[in-house]
């Protein structure tokens, strides 16, 4: 028993699972696992400088059966001067509303009980009690899956603090060996015998056959998986630092970048990059897993070369590649306002660019010189005044060496101006919505580049 208790403290220890002064609140289900955790939680708080509760949630799967689990660790607790809270997620109710997974109902509604618990009362990690053979269960469950095999994390974060499992390096013998020896009382659920989970299978059928291959395999495991996760978040580091280099924003705040850079990444960075991408779309709403086969249909379509394409994601999003970029936005996104375009004055578009113009004698230098592109034009006094907006269907304009005005759209196709681009960019307009200029892309037969005598307005566009 001296031996579970030195390898936990070491185990905290040697991965910074705990903090003096730190307020740890243990999930308790009533299970030996979780009992003997908050026993030597309990019994070691004073050295690890910790204030621990617990916290029971009750499924409402088992009548009577569940109500005294809750009862059992509220005992528990109250001879030991524990702060104790419980509470209850109706699952049955929500299978007849939603008709979902079992465990994925009871495990939603646990931990946003316990998130509520932590806020409320000011707890700092939440500890649970996975252990060794939990690991195994679950790298068994990711590779039937076709997951990535990393097991559950040492630690994590967890609504807006950390979640800890200071029990993965024991086996679920060392458990019961110290719950007897020091009489924890503990219940167990008669719904873990069944075969109706994946996890009870692998459980009850592969696990006992693989340790008769392998009575050390939990702890074999335990250090596989341990080293797979420290070499995820070196390989987290290195893509997080590539597209800190790399990566661009559209003017309205979504990831966009260049095709050939993103290539150029090694393929291991690649597919870590994907989902760090989509987590800019969702805020964290999906921070857990995204679905293998939707990451592989964006990086497919990244790799190719013919053609532009579209891909709808969850929430509205899409995934748009166009030429030579690739970019992530919300579809039906509202389009800039038609703006006024008053003499002289600053007007910004989006959040990079500015436009200004004014009669050339009347511009100050400190304007030239923040200019990135400056044309001379003549304008009529009755088409004024000017204004900017975005593109509109059937939008033409009179360029040099044409007889004829040519579609706007059409213009933009030939320069290989991505659609999602089209609908940002800039149009110069007069009062009748005559399109004179496209900032950036072309200017109508009303501009030249250089300074002539029938050129009285200078036009210059500036970056923010």
């Amino acid at each position: 028993m001296e031996n579970l208790e030195k390898s936990l403290l070491q185990y905290i220890q040697e991965h910074a699972l705990m903090h003096a002064n730190e307020r740890l609140l243990v999930a308790c289900s009533g299970g030996v696992d979780s009992m003997v955790l908050l026993h030597l939680l309990h019994q070691y708080e004073a050295q690890l400088q910790v204030t621990i509760g617990a916290a029971h949630v009750d499924h409402m799967l088992r009548g009577a059966q569940s109500a005294a689990d809750g009862d059992l660790v509220r005992t528990f607790c109250k001879e030991r001067h524990i702060p104790f809270y419980s509470g209850a997620v109706a699952v049955p109710e929500k299978l007849q509303q939603k008709n979902g997974n079992v465990q994925q109902i009871c495990r939603e509604g646990r931990y946003q009980y316990l998130a509520e618990v932590m806020d409320k009362e000011g707890y700092d990690v939440l500890v649970t009690a996975h252990h060794g053979e939990d690991q195994l269960e679950t790298l068994l469950m990711q590779l039937t899956k076709g997951r990535s095999l990393l097991g559950m994390p040492i630690q994590r974060t967890f609504h807006k603090q950390r979640l800890v499992r200071p029990l993965l390096f024991a086996d679920k013998t060392m458990l019961y060996r110290y719950a007897e020896w020091h009489h924890i009382p503990f219940r167990e659920d008669p719904s873990n015998r069944t075969h109706d989970y994946m996890r009870n299978r692998f459980r009850h059928t592969i696990i006992p056959k693989l340790l008769d291959e392998n009575e050390s395999l939990v702890y074999a495991v335990a250090k596989v998986a341990q080293d797979a996760q420290e070499d995820e978040r070196y390989l987290q580091k290195l893509t997080e630092s590539w597209l800190q280099d790399h990566l661009q924003w559209t003017d309205d705040g979504y990831p966009m970048m260049c095709i050939e850079s993103f290539r150029r990444m090694d393929s291991a960075l690649q597919r870590r990059a994907i989902p760090l991408l989509l987590n800019y779309l969702y805020d964290q709403k999906h921070p857990v897993f995204y679905k293998s086969d939707m990451i592989d249909q964006i990086l497919q379509h990244i790799q190719r070369n013919e053609g532009n394409v579209s891909i709808d994601l969850p929430d509205d999003f899409q995934f748009i590649r166009e030429y030579h970029l690739f970019l992530f936005r919300k579809k039906n996104e509202t389009q800039l306002a038609e703006k006024h375009l008053p003499k002289g004055q600053f007007v910004a578009w989006g959040e990079e660019l500015w436009l200004y113009w004014d009669e050339i004698e009347q511009v100050q230098q400190e304007v030239l010189s923040e200019a990135k592109e400056i044309t001379f034009f003549h304008i009529d006094e009755n088409a004024l005044p000017l204004s900017v907006r975005t593109r509109r269907d059937g939008d033409r304009m009179f360029i040099k060496g044409l007889n004829r005005k040519k579609k706007v759209s059409r213009m933009m196709i030939d320069e290989k101006v991505g659609r999602t681009v089209r609908e940002q960019l800039p149009l110069i307009v007069t009062n009748d919505g005559e399109v004179i200029a496209i900032p950036t892309l072309r200017y109508g037969c009303h501009f030249t580049m250089e300074k002539t005598k029938n050129r009285e307005y200078i036009f210059i566009v500036g970056r923010q």
